[in-house]
């Protein structure tokens, strides 16, 4: 797969300034003394999915286990997604909930969904803004984070999930973006996770029953896991913690040169695209129609979580 939608940016991820890993070996990150398994299941589960929550345009309807988001869909055929995701490092309330930036890959049909996820994840006890892939074939009754469990095969010398990001972009400062994607390879089957042009590994298609052939939807955008504390809506934020009102570039995060690659494998703009905003008063989302600050196909996105009106 080749893109020119790179840019000059360099992804560095922490591990980087040790050195590097040997042709033929792959970067694995170490748990270290201190890694709880029970925290971290805390941490990252449950996950949960866009498409089974209903009324996502009530201002105060949850997703299930108290999942909100405010992403895009497309329907139809396809053998992959990418897009270019803005770099933050959004402030959790507590510990036990996290924010996330990704794309969604999915299938579904008459067997349980499938879907394989990438993106960046805040919220494992640390507070870093790392890389994260995800899983499942059982319509989020089980699934996998990164390389936790067997499903990725990883590749990649340069690029490690679940390693954080070195640089991050600042409120009304500089911007970072990456461009995550995920490729069907017609040859082999296997579903490719691809960042700022290197390819990080594969899930073979074996895994699966509903993208054994192809996905039937595409989403994009963010997700926050909001446990009510004391009653109330935390403060946790999604993205740069901003409303697209708020000013756009410097301000929202955003999604740009988002694109499908359709089921001839050309890559090309989404359409007819329905927005999913489960909470506006906490999170919200504003496609660019214009293009003026995102290239291609873009929107803005986030929030801060907590407010007057957000319940």
């Amino acid at each position: 797969m080749k893109s020119d939608n790179f840019g000059t940016f360099q992804l560095t991820q922490t591990w980087h300034k040790y050195g590097s890993c040997p042709q033929g070996s792959i970067p694995i990150r170490r748990k270290g003394k201190d890694y709880n398994p029970a925290l971290w299941h805390d941490y990252r589960h449950p996950k949960s999915s866009p498409y089974k929550i209903t009324n996502a345009s009530q201002p105060n309807s949850l997703g299930a286990n108290n999942h909100e988001y405010a992403a895009i869909k497309a329907h139809g055929n396809f053998l992959g997604a990418q897009a270019k995701i803005n770099l933050w490092k959004p402030v959790l309330e507590i510990p036990a909930e996290f924010s996330v930036s990704q794309i969604w890959v999915v299938g579904e049909g008459d067997s349980p969904l499938n879907s394989v996820e990438a993106g960046w994840i805040v919220g494992r006890g640390d507070n870093l803004t790392r890389f994260f892939i995800y899983y499942t074939a059982d319509g989020y009754n089980s699934g996998c984070y990164n390389t936790d469990c067997g499903g990725f095969v990883q590749t990649s010398s340069i690029i490690a999930p679940d390693c954080s990001f070195t640089e991050l972009s600042t409120f009304k400062g500089g911007q970072k973006d990456a461009t995550f994607s995920i490729h069907k390879d017609q040859s082999s089957g296997n579903w490719w996770v691809q960042v700022q042009g290197t390819q990080v590994g594969y899930y073979p298609s074996s895994l699966f029953k509903q993208l054994s052939n192809m996905a039937t939807t595409v989403s994009w955008g963010g997700e926050i896991l909001n446990w009510k504390d004391q009653r109330r809506h935390t403060s946790t934020q999604m993205g740069s913690g901003h409303f697209p009102s708020e000013g756009g570039l410097g301000t929202s995060s955003y999604f740009n040169w988002v694109q499908v690659f359709d089921a001839n494998n050309t890559a090309k703009n989404p359409e007819n695209v329905e927005k999913f905003i489960t909470n506006p008063n906490c999170y919200d989302l504003e496609i660019d129609d214009n293009h003026l600050d995102t290239n291609g196909y873009g929107f803005y996105y986030g929030g801060p979580g907590y407010s007057n009106k957000c319940q």
